[in-house]
């Protein structure tokens, strides 16, 4: 009676792992991309507390990353890769918010790696005006820490000029959108941006055509997958890491691209 008891308890813990944790899935080939937006502790009244990472969190992230041999590269760099052996991957931050250069940047630097960070060009020296329904105000990178940013190595891309919806605007707003944010940061960098994340994820074909005739080379979603050869550069896939995700899923998620059902 015991020993089916112990059974039964073993049965229901199993299912319920499985229910939790997606470890059943097989791993997908190609190179994980991974979508951070904050690195801090969410302020009060966040409805968004789930983009906020913390920083211990991230941090070991980084180092499990490490101890695994992976190396880090930009977007741009990791479209250009042609083989290797060693694991790599990409670190994307979406909208450029200050904490990236205050809390995310640091630790980054401190063990040699890299990340992309797509910018909201009309929003820059600013805070997060598109979400203050959700959100408190946040601030986003100045120009001064763009250039400070991109002078260590950090890729710089678009996100749109002022971050609306670019499937719900019309030719000439969409191309103001796409085609301002490009300009702004050519004009910033010295050189065009090669990439692109599209606003809350939400892209179409009519879309990807104005940021391809843009120059943007690449286009990120929010659709998990992994980049491969094979994938479109106007539609990479990504896997975003959130602050509830703890040390499995994030494993899970660099191999399967998702650790929940």
């Amino acid at each position: 009676m015991i020993g089916w008891l112990a059974g039964g308890a073993l049965a229901l813990a199993a299912l319920g792992l499985s229910a939790r944790y997606t470890w059943w899935r097989l791993p997908r080939p190609g190179v994980p991309v991974l979508m951070y937006h904050h690195v801090g502790d969410p302020p009060p009244g966040s409805r968004l507390a789930k983009l906020w990472v913390a920083p211990e969190s991230f941090a070991r992230q980084l180092d499990w990353l490490s101890a695994r041999g992976y190396r880090t590269l930009t977007l741009s760099q990791a479209l250009a890769r042609q083989g290797g052996d060693q694991p790599v991957v990409v670190l994307t931050f979406d909208d450029g918010y200050a904490d990236f250069y205050t809390t995310a940047w640091p630790l980054l630097q401190r063990r040699g790696m890299t990340a992309t960070v797509f910018l909201v060009t009309g929003e820059l020296d600013g805070a997060n005006r598109w979400d203050q329904d959700k959100e408190p105000e946040a601030p986003l990178l100045t120009r001064r820490q763009v250039l400070d940013l991109a002078a260590a190595g950090v890729e710089f891309g678009g996100h749109s000029h002022r971050h609306r919806n670019l499937t719900t605007l019309e030719p000439r707003q969409l191309k103001r959108e796409v085609v301002g944010c490009q300009k702004v940061l050519t004009d910033l960098l010295g050189r065009p941006a090669r990439s692109f994340s599209y606003p809350y994820g939400h892209w179409d074909t009519r879309v990807a055509e104005e940021v391809g005739r843009a120059g943007f080379d690449a286009a990120c979603t929010t659709r998990p997958g992994k980049l491969t050869p094979q994938g479109d550069p106007l539609a990479v896939p990504r896997i975003i890491v959130k602050r509830g995700d703890d040390a499995l899923d994030f494993r899970l998620k660099l191999s399967r691209t998702r650790s929940r059902l």
